[in-house]
């Protein structure tokens, strides 16, 4: 969805008194040529456009300094130690957890 759409969207939702389902159930009926996003979608882009006053998400790890891209010994001893105590954990929860992105979570 493009920024325009977003606001059209936005609009039809406080037209319907800030019920989602609803929104969404005209959003599509008026434009069913486009995307129909969901009700969490509506709930989402409010959120953040309140929060961030953005369309665009930012979320605490996008917000975080970028480390070295590179995997050295202490990086992957801390991604060792993390997975040894927490097996179950994703290589998503891991990167966030230990501050490095999934894609180095996946080198180690």
């Amino acid at each position: 969805m493009n920024n325009s759409e977003r606001v059209q969207l936005l609009l039809i939702y406080g037209k319907c008194n800030r019920n989602a389902r609803e929104a969404t159930r005209m959003y599509a009926q008026q434009y069913p040529d486009r995307y129909h996003p969901n009700r969490t979608y509506v709930q989402k882009l409010e959120k953040s456009l309140i929060e961030t006053g953005s369309f665009n998400r930012t979320n605490a790890v996008q917000q975080q300094p970028r480390v070295n891209q590179h995997v050295n010994e202490v990086i992957e001893n801390q991604v060792l130690a993390y997975v040894h105590l927490n097996p179950r954990s994703s290589v998503r929860h891991v990167g966030h957890e230990v501050g490095i992105p999934k894609t180095l979570v996946h080198k180690i």
